[in-house]
């Protein structure tokens, strides 16, 4: 039961800043990481649209387009932040202010229209020891079951 996730509550999801954290302004991050955002009902399998405290862009929300990860984190014209998610479209022109590491891309997924979430930032070398201590559990796990 300790391993079985709580959905329940404002969960922290974890994010990386970037790839263009550097096009916001220093109260624009803040506001990002202070939150909470709530989820849309218009949220859907392409993205987790979130309503809360504008982001601020230091220079325009408009960039080249380039490749979209999964759990990059656009912010549009209008400061509001869209966590993009598994039917996501491959590249786009939007600045990504953070990207949700990918053992908190299934938190965002289970978050309902109406509940809140707040984003924690991370280092990549904290997300790579999370990553890591999930599969040495996973690991141990089927090792136990044979």
């Amino acid at each position: 039961a300790e391993r079985v996730p709580d959905y329940a509550g404002e969960p922290e999801i974890r994010v990386v800043l970037g790839p263009q954290d550097d096009r916001f302004t220093e109260r624009g991050i803040a506001a990002f990481l202070d939150g909470p955002y709530e989820m849309s009902p218009q949220s859907d399998r392409m993205g987790a649209r979130l309503r809360g405290p504008l982001i601020e862009h230091a220079c325009g929300h408009d960039i080249i387009s380039d490749g979209i990860p999964l759990g990059g984190i656009q912010v549009v014209g209008d400061g509001q932040p869209i966590v993009l998610l598994v039917d996501r479209q491959s590249t786009g022109g939007y600045t990504k202010i953070a990207t949700v590491c990918s053992f908190d891309i299934g938190r965002v997924g289970q978050v309902k229209p109406g509940q809140r979430l707040r984003f924690r930032r991370v280092t990549v070398a904290e997300g790579h020891a999370t990553l890591r201590a999930r599969q040495e559990h996973l690991d141990a796990a089927i090792e136990f079951t044979g």
